[in-house]
C-alpha cells in the first residue's frame, strides 16, 4: 500500500513472529502447489537421502585418484625396476602365477607397454566387490609381488559407495538405497535450479556471487544455493551415468537412446562356473595364447599403453585384447581385437574412435561418471564436487534446525503464556471472575495481541497466571484485581476495528472500576497528531471508571528509530515491578536485503498519481514465509536512522518474490515523498533495497473455505490481489471483486489477471468502478448492491477492505452499515468476517 504512514497500528513492527490467535485454525500454506510442493520435497529427500549422498559423495572424491595414490604408496608392487632382458610371455607369465598360487583361476591379466610396470593377474571370484581379487606381477620373472598398499581401503570405499557396504553387495538392500538417493540428486538439481531461478535470470551475479559478507541463516542459503549452482553441471553427469550401476532398466534405456540397440544379454557361464572362465574336470590343462599375443603385437607393436588380455573360457575360443592405444583421450577409451587362439587370425575388432558419440559414451561411462573422460581438470573438478555433497546436507540440515527452532521459539512463547494463564473460551482452563490479573488487547494488526501474550508468558514466568482476552471480551462489571491491557491506534486516533464497538458502548460513560488497578501500553505513530489515540483514551477512561494506575501508559512509536525499543524495554521494567520473570528482549528481526527486479507504471496517463508494480527478490537469505495479508516493510533509502514504510504485499511465498504496489506521492512543496519517492525513482533496478516481513494476522484469509467479498481502491487492491492468488492456488472459487480507480483507459490495474481469475473461476463476481468515467466510487456501487451484498453474508461471507482510510474505507463502512446494521457488522467483525487493512 502506498502510505506515508500506513497507520498508528503499524506498532506491529515490534513483534517479529506472528502468533496464532487461541482457537484460530491453523490454515494450508498459501500457494500450497507448485513451488510449495516442490520445496516440500526437497528438504524432505534432503534430510533423508541427504546424508546416503554425503557419505557417496566423500567416498567418491575418495577413490577420484584411486590409481595414482595407490601407485606412490606401493613402489615395488605396482612398479618394477626396469631391466635388461625381455618380459616373460603371457603363457610363462601365467605359468609362474599357477606355481605360486595353485589354488585359484586365472580370469585375466592386464599387461603394460612400460618397462617399470607390473602386470596384474585378475583371478576368479573376489573380495565381495564387483571385481576380481588382483594380484601384480613382476614380468620379467613372474614372481607374485602381492597387493597394492591402500587395495583393501578402497575395496571397502568402493563397497560404501555403491552399497553401502550392506550384505547382499550389488544384489541387496544397499544397491536400492544408493540408487534412490542418485534419483534424489538428479531431482535436487532440478527443483534447486527452480527454487532459486531469479527475476533476472541473466544476471550472473545472481547465480554465481557468493555473499561472503552474510551471517547466519542467510549465510547457509548463500552456500547451500550459490555453492549448488557451482556444480549443478557437475552433479547432473554423475547422477545420469551413476544410475547406469543402480537400475538395469536405466542402463537399458540409455543403452537404446544413445545407440538406438537394446542392451546386450549377459554371457552366462557354463555350470560350476561364473562368467564362464571356469572349465570343467575333463579339461587337458591351460589353454595357451602366446600365439594369439604374438599376433596382437605384430599388429599394434609398442602403440599400445595397457591391454587387458582375456583367455578363452573353453578349448577352441577365442582369446580377447581390450587395449588403450598411446595418447587415448580418455582411461576406458579401449580398442578391442578377438582373435583365433590357435593360429593367431584376427576375427573381429572394434575401434573407440570409429564408435559414434553415444557408443563412446557408453564404453567409457566409469570415466564420465570420475570426470577422467574430460582429462585431469575435469578429474579434479569432478573429485572437487563430489567431496562438496556433505555441504549441501550439512547447510540443509542447519537451515531446517534453525526454521525448527524458530517455529519451536514462537510456539513456547505463545504455549508457555497459555499454560499458566487462563484463556478466554480458548482452553479447558475457564474465565472465572475471581481472576485477579487480566491481560485485555485490542489489535488492528496482530502486534497488540502478541505483545499481550508475551506480557503473559512474562507473568507467568514470575508465578503468576493472568487471564488474556480481547479488550472487546473484557465486562467491567466482572472485572477485579489487576488489568494491564495493551492497545494499538490507527488513523487518527481510532480504536482497532475489532474495539469499535467497546469503545462506542463501553467507553461512552464511566464504569464502576473501583479497586481495579490497571497500566496500559499504547501503539501509535508519532507523525499522527493523535498519536497512540486510541490507547491514551483508554488510560483515561479507566482512571475516570475510578481504577488505580499501576504506573503511566507506556507509548510505543512504531516508526521511532529501533522500532520503539526503548519504550518496549520500559514496559518489560514495569513488567518486573508487578511479579514478571525475566523476558527476552522483545527488539523485532532485523532488516533483509532484497533486490529490486521490477519496476513497472501500471497507469501511464492516469489522471491520478503514478502507481507502480514492484518486485524485489531475497539477496542474501531464502525466500521467507508469509501470509495473504502479511505487510513489507522498507527503510527508505536503506537509511537505518529513517522511519520504515508499510505496505501489502500482493504476491504469494510460491513466487520467490514479494510484489507491492505503490503510488507516487508529492509533498505541498513538489517534491516526492520519502518512502514512494525513493521506490518509485530513487531506487534502482538491480539495486538493493532493505525490507523484513511482518505477520498481520488481523488481513490473514478466512480459516475455513467461505465466500469472500473484497474491496478495495487504488493501491489496496495489492492485499487484495495477495488473497485472490491464495484462493486461486487452493482451487477455490466464489469470491466477489469491487475495485475503484479513476479512469477505465488508464487505470485497468492488472486487467489480464482479473480477466483470468473470472475464466478459471476464482472471481464469481467483479464489479470495476472508474470514478472519472461517471461511475461514482466503489461504495457507490456496494451501495446499490445491497440485496447481493446481504445474500452473500448470508451463506457465510467474510468481508475483506483494503485501501485508504481517507474516503474509500470510511465509504465502505457506512455503506455496509446501512445494509447489514451497526451491530451485525459489529458481529461479524467480531467473529473475523469483516476484516479492514487501511491506511
Amino acid at each position: 500500500m502506498t502510505s506515508v504512514t500506513r497507520n498508528q497500528a503499524g506498532g506491529d513492527a515490534v513483534a517479529s513472529q506472528s502468533i496464532r490467535a487461541p482457537g484460530e485454525a491453523r490454515r494450508l500454506p498459501a500457494g500450497l502447489t507448485g513451488r510449495w510442493v516442490v520445496y516440500q520435497l526437497h528438504w524432505l529427500l534432503g534430510i533423508t537421502l541427504g546424508f546416503v549422498l554425503a557419505l557417496m559423495g566423500i567416498t567418491g572424491a575418495t577413490m577420484s585418484f584411486e590409481d595414482q595414490i595407490m601407485r606412490a604408496l606401493s613402489p615395488g608392487v605396482i612398479t618394477v625396476a626396469p631391466r635388461a632382458v625381455p618380459v616373460l610371455t603371457p603363457d610363462a607369465l601365467l605359468a609362474r602365477v599357477r606355481e605360486q598360487r595353485p589354488d585359484t583361476r586365472v580370469e585375466g591379466v592386464f599387461l603394460s607397454a612400460r618397462k617399470d610396470e607390473a602386470a596384474r593377474v585378475l583371478f576368479a571370484g573376489g573380495m565381495g566387490g564387483n571385481r576380481g581379487e588382483r594380484a601384480y606381477i613382476d614380468p620379467y620373472d613372474g614372481t607374485v609381488l602381492g597387493r597394492a598398499t591402500g587395495e583393501e581401503f578402497f575395496a571397502f570405499v568402493r563397497r560404501l559407495h555403491r552399497w553401502l557396504a550392506l550384505p547382499g553387495n550389488g544384489d541387496g538392500l544397499g544397491r536400492q538405497i544408493t540408487g534412490a538417493a542418485v534419483m534424489a540428486l538428479l531431482f535436487f538439481c532440478v527443483s534447486g535450479l527452480y527454487l532459486r531461478w531469479p527475476r533476472r535470470p541473466l544476471d550472473w551475479r545472481a547465480w554465481l556471487a557468493l555473499d561472503t559478507g552474510a551471517r547466519g541463516r542467510a549465510f547457509l542459503w548463500s552456500l547451500h544455493a550459490v555453492i549448488g549452482t557451482w556444480v549443478l553441471l557437475v552433479y547432473l553427469v554423475i547422477g545420469l551415468t551413476g544410475l547406469w550401476w543402480s537400475y538395469d532398466w536405466y542402463r537399458d534405456g540409455a543403452t537404446r537412446l544413445l545407440t538406438g540397440q537394446p542392451l546386450p544379454a549377459r554371457e552366462e557361464g557354463p555350470k560350476g562356473g561364473k562368467g564362464g572362465r571356469e572349465r570343467g574336470k575333463g579339461d587337458a590343462g591351460p589353454i595357451l595364447v602366446d600365439t594369439a599375443w604374438a599376433a596382437f603385437l605384430a599388429r599394434e607393436g609398442d602403440h599400445y599403453a595397457m591391454a587387458l588380455l582375456t583367455p578363452p573360457g573353453k578349448a577352441g575360443g577365442p582369446t580377447r585384447v581390450r587395449y588403450r592405444p598411446q595418447g587415448a583421450p580418455a582411461d576406458q577409451a579401449y580398442d578391442e581385437m578377438v582373435l583365433d587362439t590357435a593360429t593367431g587370425q584376427v576375427t573381429s575388432e572394434s575401434h573407440y574412435a570409429d564408435k559414434a558419440l553415444g557408443a563412446q559414451l557408453l564404453a567409457g561411462v566409469l570415466t564420465v561418471h570420475r570426470g577422467t573422460y574430460f582429462g585431469t581438470g575435469g578429474a579434479v573438478v569432478f573429485m572437487a564436487a563430489a567431496g562438496a555433497m556433505p555441504l549441501f546436507t550439512i547447510t540443509g540440515l542447519l537451515m531446517y534446525l534453525d526454521r525448527r527452532r524458530k517455529k519451536k521459539a514462537v510456539r513456547l512463547a505463545r504455549d508457555g503464556a497459555q499454560d499458566g494463564a487462563i484463556l478466554d473460551g480458548a482452553s479447558a482452563i475457564p474465565s472465572t471472575a475471581s481472576t485477579t490479573l487480566t491481560i485485555a488487547y485490542a489489535s488492528q494488526t496482530g502486534t497488540a495481541e502478541q505483545l499481550a501474550w508475551r506480557t503473559a508468558g512474562a507473568l507467568r514466568d514470575g508465578g503468576l497466571a493472568p487471564q488474556v482476552l480481547p479488550l472487546a471480551k473484557l465486562d467491567p462489571r466482572t472485572l477485579c484485581g489487576r488489568l494491564l491491557v495493551v492497545a494499538s491506534t490507527y488513523g487518527e486516533g481510532e480504536p482497532p476495528d475489532d474495539a469499535r464497538a467497546f469503545a462506542r458502548k463501553r467507553m461512552a460513560a464511566p464504569a464502576d472500576l473501583t479497586g481495579v488497578a490497571f497500566a496500559v501500553l499504547a501503539l501509535g505513530d508519532r507523525q499522527y497528531e493523535t498519536f497512540c489515540g486510541f490507547g491514551r483514551a483508554l488510560d483515561r477512561w479507566l482512571g475516570d471508571s475510578g481504577a488505580t494506575r499501576l504506573f503511566d501508559p507506556v507509548v510505543v512509536d512504531a516508526n521511532a528509530p529501533g522500532d520503539g525499543a526503548e519504550a518496549l524495554h520500559q514496559w518489560q521494567e514495569q513488567l518486573r515491578g508487578i511479579g514478571a520473570g525475566a523476558a527476552p528482549d522483545w527488539t523485532p528481526e532485523a532488516y533483509g536485503r532484497w533486490r529490486l527486479v521490477e519496476r513497472r507504471l501500471l497507469n501511464p496517463g492516469s489522471p491520478g498519481g503514478p502507481a507502480y508494480h514492484l518486485s524485489l527478490e531475497p539477496l542474501d537469505q531464502p525466500p521467507p514465509d508469509w501470509a495473504p495479508g502479511d505487510i513489507a516493510q522498507i527503510l527508505p533509502g536503506n537509511d537505518t536512522g529513517a522511519h520504515h514504510r508499510d505496505y501489502s504485499i500482493a504476491s504469494l511465498p510460491a513466487e520467490g518474490r514479494v510484489d507491492l504496489l505503490v503510488r507516487q506521492q508529492t509533498r505541498p512543496d513538489g517534491t516526492l515523498g520519502l518512502g514512494s519517492g525513493w521506490l518509485t525513482a530513487g531506487a534502482a533496478v538491480g539495486g538493493e533495497v532493505r525490507m523484513r516481513l511482518r505477520a498481520n494476522p488481523g488481513f490473514h484469509a478466512p480459516a475455513a473455505a467461505v465466500p469472500m467479498i473484497l474491496i478495495g481502491a487504488g493501491t489496496g487492491l495489492a492485499g487484495l490481489r495477495g488473497h485472490l492468488k491464495h484462493r486461486r492456488a487452493l482451487g477455490l472459487g466464489d469470491a466477489w471483486l469491487l475495485f475503484g480507480e479513476r479512469s477505465a483507459a488508464t487505470d485497468a490495474w492488472h486487467a489480464e489477471e482479473i480477466a483470468a481469475w473470472q475464466a478459471d473461476g476464482t472471481l464469481a463476481r467483479v464489479d470495476l468502478v472508474y470514478s472519472r468515467d461517471g461511475e461514482g466510487y466503489v461504495q457507490d456501487r456496494l451501495a446499490a448492491q445491497g440485496d447481493t451484498v446481504r445474500d452473500w453474508v448470508d451463506r457465510g461471507a467474510a468481508l475483506y477492505v483494503c485501501g485508504s482510510l481517507e474516503g474509500m474505507a470510511p465509504g465502505v463502512d457506512q455503506a455496509l452499515e446501512a445494509i447489514l446494521g451497526r451491530d451485525r457488522l459489529d458481529a461479524l467483525m467480531a467473529e473475523g468476517r469483516y476484516r479492514r487493512d487501511v491506511y
